[in-house]
């Protein structure tokens, strides 16, 4: 006899059948194409590790690259989440800019941002992919900036430069994470921190932006 929960339990709409497999597909090329990169991030690579088939793919798909597109806005769309989680909590940090800093240091090494970075490569000579992200990553750093505006974190440098502060960060992780890969240094990652919070902290002291 069947249990009651069983009789009880509804049955998933098809909708919620194609979200669940378009889920499975985008976590498994997150984490395929962050494992062993773009190229060999391939339909067979991605639905083995989804559990799917290549038809249940491709019935969700049209191509592999529509694939490719869609993990990337849902990646952008985790990070933005994860990063406006951490701006709305920072007025209980002791030091507010010190842990929005390591956020985004921390950040970076996810498996989230080695996937968006492995596209990122393979755009510079994909154009159809690079013309298909591009205003997905427009939108992406627009409300990422936003958020960052709304936190106050950065109201203590020109309102002007808050933008480029936070891009030179950004860049600074993201390197640093890629060199870590192959040359892991602890040390250096400490030194590099208080330096750059020293940098900021005596930059935001002056309260004016340098002369050109």
């Amino acid at each position: 006899m069947c249990g009651v929960s069983e009789v009880s339990r509804p049955r998933r709409t098809q909708h919620e059948r194609r979200t669940a497999t378009v889920g499975k597909l985008v976590d498994a090329t997150i984490a395929a194409i962050g494992e062993v990169g773009y190229q060999r991030a391939t339909v067979q690579e991605i639905c083995g590790r989804a559990g799917l088939s290549a038809g249940a793919m491709f019935r969700q798909f049209d191509t592999r690259l529509d694939l490719i597109v869609k993990t990337a806005e849902d990646a952008f769309g985790r990070q933005l989440d994860g990063f406006r989680a951490v701006m709305a909590h920072l007025d209980a940090q002791e030091n507010a800019l010190a842990a929005a800093l390591r956020f985004l240091r921390q950040a970076q090494g996810s498996h989230l941002s080695h996937a968006l970075r492995e596209i990122y490569l393979a755009a510079r000579s994909d154009t159809e992919l690079r013309d298909r992200i591009a205003p997905i990553a427009d939108r992406y750093y627009t409300d990422i900036v936003a958020a960052l505006n709304e936190s106050h974190v950065l109201d203590a440098f020109p309102e002007e430069l808050r933008e480029s502060l936070f891009f030179a960060m950004l860049h600074l992780f993201s390197g640093e994470a890629v060199v870590r890969c192959v040359y892991p240094r602890p040390d250096l990652d400490v030194s590099v921190l208080a330096l750059v919070e020293d940098m900021l902290a005596v930059y935001a002291a002056r309260g004016v932006p340098p002369e050109s």
